[in-house]
């Protein structure tokens, strides 16, 4: 191998080491880091192998008698639609040779420094709008629906406050449970009209791992079960967290006050659905970190979510609804992804996050909580199911509408 090989081959290891990091740090499941690193291996006709984990990944580049290996540490970070939009683009530049390996190295550079498009306050709104709406989708009644605004309010307060600090951030997922169960069975003691557990769960739904635990599946189911099995024990601790702290605030209120009955109110009428819908697109805008133009498309996929989980539920029972909803955003998002040559994850993340068994599984520990393990165990078995439709949903689109690009 000449000099000047080396040194094309050492800059091309460069491009594809910063390339993995940027797209694991964007939020992108294993198996969509290593098709797209797959991608760039054939471009540059170089022999190479991919092992991504949540929070390492290992890489394995070059001919057989100068192949290196390299460990690459990364921090596991929120979705981030924009980021994983504008990598895609340097891919799809690079796959077709309008930009140069030092000139991509430098914008994958630029794209991983970038700070998020919305400030704090716009997140917190959203996450208070996010929970609103998902409390009027549990059926509560209005003066819920406003609780649970203040909730999430509380919990994107707790969130962003604990990470900017190194102690508090390993905590914020049990503080913030209990300041919000506290908080709610109070409320719902002075008015007890208002449904403690709906107005929680919806204050700590951003909390709540329902996608974890359905990326967690998909990778299971496509054979990276490592990365698979460190998700779905960090789903799992994650829901125990939140138990573990909703479980103290609730005890706290009853050891002060006694129990809470609660009186419910009627239910917010049924066109507060499509309102929902909208206002829980904007908030997926700001907490994906999508772009605004792509505002249009998450409103679309949080609508055939929605609606057909809601109309596939009239003839099919759960998790097989789920099935068709979710296949309905796979096909779409891939349609999407071959017109616009942007990422499917636009419309697959947000449209998979309305429909995950988050909100499931978190009943599913209040019943074992409250010494009602079969009634636990039944309902934890069909959030696992869901999660399971889930991923092969989201796969079985790749039949239907097969595309190329990775992400």
């Amino acid at each position: 191998m000449t000099r000047l090989t080396r040194d094309i081959r050492r800059k091309q290891s460069k491009v594809l080491l910063k390339m993995a990091k940027a797209i694991s740090e964007a939020g992108a499941p294993a198996h969509r880091l290593e098709s797209s690193m797959e991608v760039l291996l054939e471009k540059f006709q170089m022999e190479g192998n991919f092992f991504a984990m949540p929070t390492a990944l290992f890489a394995t580049l070059g001919d057989e008698e100068v192949q290196r290996t390299y460990m690459v540490r990364t921090t596991p970070k929120d979705v981030d639609l924009e980021k994983l939009s504008e990598l895609n683009h340097v891919i799809e530049r690079l796959h077709n040779d309008e930009i140069d390996i030092v000139d991509a190295y430098e914008e994958i550079n630029t794209i991983s420094k970038k700070k998020p498009r919305y400030n704090t306050t716009m997140i917190a709104f959203a996450i208070g709008m996010a929970s609103a709406s998902l409390a009027g989708l549990f059926q509560g009644s209005w003066m819920d629906v406003l609780v649970a605004f203040l909730m999430g309010l509380m919990t994107a307060t707790i969130v962003l406050f604990s990470t900017k600090h190194k102690h508090l951030a390993l905590l914020y997922t049990p503080i913030a449970a209990t300041a919000v169960g506290l908080t709610s069975m109070t409320i719902s003691h002075y008015y007890q009209t208002i449904d403690h557990f709906i107005v929680s769960l919806s204050g700590l739904i951003i909390l709540v791992p329902g996608l974890g635990i359905t990326i967690a599946i998909r990778e299971l189911s496509t054979g990276h079960l490592v990365s698979g099995s460190a998700r779905m024990a960090g789903a799992v601790t994650t829901f125990l967290l939140l138990s573990f702290g909703l479980a103290l605030g609730f005890m706290i209120v009853i050891k002060v006050f006694g129990s809470v009955e609660v009186h419910k109110l009627e239910s917010v009428p049924n066109w507060f659905v499509y309102l929902s819908i909208i206002i829980i697109s904007l908030a997926f805008t700001i907490l994906f970190n999508a772009k605004y133009v792509d505002f249009i498309w998450i409103l679309l996929t949080a609508t055939i979510a929605i609606m057909g989980s809601r109309y596939a539920g009239y003839w099919l029972e759960s998790p097989f609804s789920s099935f068709v909803a979710v296949l309905c955003v796979s096909i779409a998002g891939n349609i999407f992804s071959l017109i616009s040559k942007k990422p499917a994850s636009i419309m697959h993340i947000p449209g998979v996050m309305l429909l995950v068994p988050g909100s499931i599984g978190f009943k599913s520990l209040e019943a074992m909580l409250d010494n009602q393990t079969i009634d636990g165990i039944q309902t934890a078995f069909s959030a696992l199911l869901i999660a399971v439709a889930l991923a092969i949903g989201l796969i079985a689109g790749n039949l239907f509408v097969p595309i190329r690009r990775a992400l």
